[in-house]
């Protein structure tokens, strides 16, 4: 039985992958993706808010392009996110809006965000369910970032 809050330190370790596709002849750009992650901090298993993060993928073209950005699902199963430390995992979401309403996926798994612009910032916003009852641990998950254009 637990009689109070237990802090669990959260992280969201994104790595990077960039992809250089032309999309015509006449496309002659590069662009790459570099991102602050989304770091949830610590995570009290007793609260039943949810808790939210944010961060950022930025992306460079040397020419001004369109393009679409995709993140995969990382390591959980199919349908959903999932941050691990060893066996224990611990579900989170991550959205294209502040609301947390539009998730940011891979269009089969969420819907991608599409731009254009040499220089972009575009805001991830993370969310984590509330008492998920987890042991304490480092948790984390690594995701792909696509660049189509």
């Amino acid at each position: 039985m637990r009689c109070g809050p237990v802090n669990r330190s959260i992280g969201l370790l994104a790595a990077l992958v960039t992809a250089a596709l032309t999309s015509s002849p006449v496309v002659a750009a590069t662009c790459s993706a570099a991102s602050s992650g989304v770091g949830f901090g610590s995570y009290n298993t007793l609260d039943p808010s949810p808790l939210d993060s944010a961060g950022d993928v930025r992306v460079t073209c040397d020419s001004s392009v369109p393009f679409t950005i995709s993140l995969n699902p990382g390591g959980g199963p199919s349908g959903s996110r999932q941050l691990s430390s060893g066996s224990a995992t611990l579900n989170y979401q991550l959205y294209s809006d502040a609301a947390r309403t539009m998730v940011w996926g891979d269009d089969t798994y969420g819907n991608s965000v599409s731009t254009s612009g040499t220089d972009v910032d575009l805001p991830v916003y993370g969310r984590m369910a509330g008492q998920q009852n987890v042991p304490a641990g480092s948790y984390s998950d690594v995701l792909t970032i696509t660049i189509s254009y």
